[in-house]
């Protein structure tokens, strides 16, 4: 979205995409927020290896 436009506008703009859930995808999506599945061995090493490639600012 560019700058200084009004997120709400653009969402509500005619052919702006929405993705509506059925109620039981909407509860899988919301526990996976609130209870997220702990981090797997590839995410991890993912992680060390972004830490020692990656030069933040």
């Amino acid at each position: 979205m560019p700058a200084g436009q009004d997120p709400i506008k653009v969402i509500d703009e005619p052919g702006a995409e929405r993705t509506v859930l059925q109620p039981v995808d909407h509860a899988a999506f919301f526990a996976a927020l609130n209870q997220p599945p702990a981090p797997t061995d590839r995410l991890k090493a993912a992680f060390a290896h972004h830490r020692k490639t990656v030069a933040s600012r």
